[in-house]
């Protein structure tokens, strides 16, 4: 019995951990081999777990077989980097005004984290076609990654 590997986004919760079966004989299946019950999947990652590779740990739960006995093999889990989303804030200002100071928002944290507690540093790159002397109209503000 093979844990499967799964995956999942940093601060989201583990998936379903499911298991694949070897090894049948005679033609036997999993639906025809008389294994009833299910193996105990488990992981020691949880929402708060950094990035990187977890071992999801196989035993038998309540497996059982007159037929066969069961080896488990480890399967991984990854936790990726989750995705934030910067958006420029809309500004204004009047004609022949400087231009105010380019902001953004960020958004799409976990676990509660904010901007000062997640570990992001660094800041985008906000930059705008709109001059002193600009006709009156909307103007777009562009956004980059600058040293995010």
């Amino acid at each position: 019995m093979i844990a499967d590997d799964k995956s999942r986004i940093y601060g989201n919760a583990n998936p379903a951990f499911t298991a694949s079966y070897t090894g049948f004989v005679n033609g036997e299946t999993l639906a025809t081999s008389g294994i009833a019950g299910t193996p105990f999947l488990s992981t020691n990652a949880n929402l708060l777990s950094p990035i990187g590779d977890y071992v999801i740990t196989s035993n038998f739960g309540t497996l059982v077989s007159d037929r066969y006995t069961f080896n488990f093999v480890s399967g991984k889990l990854a936790v990726t980097k989750a995705t934030l989303t910067v958006s420029a804030d809309n500004k204004s200002r009047a004609y022949g005004d400087a231009n105010p100071a380019l902001t953004a928002t960020f958004s799409g944290f976990k676990n509660g984290q904010e901007l000062a507690s997640s570990g992001v540093s660094g800041s985008v790159s906000l930059i705008t076609d709109a001059v002193a002397t600009s006709p009156v109209g909307d103007y777009a503000i562009n956004i980059a990654q600058g040293t995010l």
